[in-house]
């Protein structure tokens, strides 16, 4: 043990310090069976199985505590880090993170061996002002090659035949004298420990990227500090992550991913809306050309920009508004869903739908096209290029498409169409809110009490967990369009939404699987026949709407500027009002 020990002179050489400028900022490691190299000073050895606390503080009030266990073999068998509460922990080769949490300006690292960690670091990027505990904050003087002889005594003593413990530390002890230090290039044969393997086509390198270029990231951040023993690829390829195994490729030959499907260099894909070309491992696509809109689905808001919220409250609205028109909404106090939906002109007040009746109709055709597009759907399409189109069953949910060219003009629930998500939350004073209840509040029109959906039903939550587990089922019926649309919005919306439901729940679940089916129509990817896989072709939607929605027989006077007709129900697109100029 002494002779193996004693090899440290001929990597470090007599009386050289290890403490160096460049290793000493701001690092903690601990390594091998038990030595530990705080932050600032020099090491020390803990030989112990107990859990132990490498570093506990606060910075800017989010608290940090990363505590350690080692196993009967000396080896690290699992870390525990703690960011703010949420628990990250490492053991057995896996790692299991509760949640995303608040950052810090901290890195945690670790290298995995055969039973456990040898080596784990903590970094900070910046020296904290605070009172930190724990083995990282113990502080001593500097360092010197006989101290680290004795700790590399302490540490192999009794560890002699696992190789992992001796190499670990020899290896931080190189690590120590700097990037460009000889002892890089005799370390390993003064110490006779092995060059690791590397899988696939990757080469092992004492000091290389610890980021390795990809085709998902080919230029990753890299700095001197980024050096670490490592495998990487060879000179001018990146991994070829998109793949299984370990496959260096160049950047060129980089396939794309979509949708879980790899695609080769000049592959094509095509939506309704836009077209894509594999280059390099990235899709160049055209142009989005499908006009962007505004859901309004219970109170599951996307503005027109595409990011998504859920309302505070059940209560009226601004919607949308423009130079010279609003769109506004009331929420039914009962219902699951909207009561009132109304246009505002400068020349007119027309009542969309009331309690699921079409009404005021006539009053739109000096200024819009009203159609049914369906049973279930009515249509308006305004001479100053909105686009309104209102589900009238079996709960009232409204899409906007706000009129072309008025980009950064419109305000409202539905965001400014701007296409930027960041400032969707202005309210109606021009401030920019970080989260939708102050957003929301401030374009309701009477105060408007927070009421957001909450399950307190167990049997209807178990219902409706179960029933929405289908939106994300990854071989299920709507796993098409999983590429293009993310399921977690209506996934927490169809669980919400279900339990929140009455009685009918098979409705409300119907209900929220269709606002998905209906998103991936929209971009014209095609799901399948899900209604009747997921029990809803027994609810027949014609039948309730015959029963629910009523129509009222229109007799309009207008001079030859219009056609009224009957209001029977058809699949048919059926023009109710229709305005000759228009």
């Amino acid at each position: 043990m002494l002779a193996v020990c004693f090899s440290l002179v001929s990597v470090i050489g007599t009386g050289e310090s290890v403490a160096t400028t460049e290793t000493r900022k701001y690092i903690c490691r601990t390594f091998g069976s038990g030595v530990v190299q705080p932050f600032n000073g020099s090491s020390f050895y803990v030989h112990s199985n107990c859990p132990f606390t490498l570093t506990r503080f606060t910075h800017n009030r989010v608290e940090c505590d990363i505590t350690t266990w080692r196993g009967d073999n000396g080896l690290l068998a699992q870390v525990e880090i703690i960011i703010n509460k949420i628990r990250t922990v490492l053991q057995n080769g896996s790692i299991m993170v509760e949640r995303k949490s608040s950052l810090l300006p901290l890195s945690v690292t670790w290298h995995s061996v055969p039973g456990g960690i040898d080596t784990v670091w903590v970094e900070l990027e910046q020296e904290l002002s605070t009172d930190m505990t724990g083995l990282c904050g113990k502080h001593n003087l500097p360092a010197r090659t006989p101290h680290y002889i004795q700790l590399c005594e302490e540490n192999i003593y009794s560890y002699e035949k696992n190789k992992y413990i001796g190499c670990a530390f020899f290896k931080e002890v190189v690590q120590q004298c700097g990037n460009s230090s000889y002892a890089w290039n005799i370390w390993r044969m003064v110490t006779k420990c092995a060059i690791p393997s590397c899988p696939g086509d990757l080469a092992y390198v004492e000091r290389g990227a610890a980021f390795v270029p990809s085709c998902s990231n080919p230029n990753p951040r890299f700095s001197d500090q980024d050096l670490v023993s490592s495998c990487v690829c060879p000179r001018g390829k990146v991994l070829n992550d998109h793949a299984d195994g370990f496959h260096c490729v160049s950047v060129s030959s980089c396939p794309c991913v979509f949708n879980g499907k790899s695609f080769s260099t000049g592959d094509i894909r095509r939506t309704k809306c836009q077209s894509c070309v594999c280059h390099s491992g990235k899709w160049q696509c055209s142009e989005n050309f499908c006009p962007s809109r505004c859901l309004i689905e219970g109170q599951f808001v996307t503005t027109v920009d595409g990011k998504q919220y859920v309302l505070p409250g059940k209560c009226t609205y601004v919607a949308s508004q423009g130079l010279n028109w609003t769109v506004m909404i009331e929420f039914s106090q009962k219902a699951p869903s909207l009561k009132t939906v109304s246009l505002h002109n400068s020349s007119i007040l027309a009542w969309l739908l009331t309690y699921q009746q079409l009404t005021d109709l006539c009053r739109l055709t000096d200024h819009a096209l009203v159609f049914w597009q369906s049973s279930m759907y009515v249509e308006v399409h305004t001479s100053f290029g909105m686009k309104i189109q209102v589900q009238t069953s079996p709960e009232i949910q409204l899409y906007i498409t706000p009129p072309p060219n008025h980009a950064g003009m419109i305000s409202g629930l539905c965001g400014n169409s701007n296409n930027d998500t960041t400032d969707d939350f202005t309210t109606s004073s021009g401030i920019i809110e970080n989260s939708a209840q102050p957003f929301a509040q401030s374009w309701s029109v009477d105060i408007c009490p927070v009421n957001i959906p909450t399950c307190t039903n167990t049997d209807k939550e178990i219902f409706a967990d179960e029933k929405c587990s289908v939106l994300n089922n990854p071989t299920g019926i709507f796993a098409e369009c999983h590429g293009h649309i993310p399921t977690d919005h209506y996934h927490t919306a169809c669980i919400q939404r279900t339990c929140m439901c009455g009685s009918s729940l098979q409705q409300c679940l119907c209900v929220a699987l269709g606002s998905y089916a209906k998103a991936c129509a929209s971009l014209g990817v095609i799901v399948g026949d899900w209604r009747t896989a997921t029990n809803c072709s027994e609810l027949s939607f014609d039948k309730y709407t015959a029963k629910s929605v009523y129509i009222p027989q229109l007799y309009c006077s207008t001079e030859n500027t219009m056609l009224c007709r009957s209001s029977g129900m058809s699949e048919e697109p059926r023009i109710l009002l229709q305005r000759a100029s228009l």
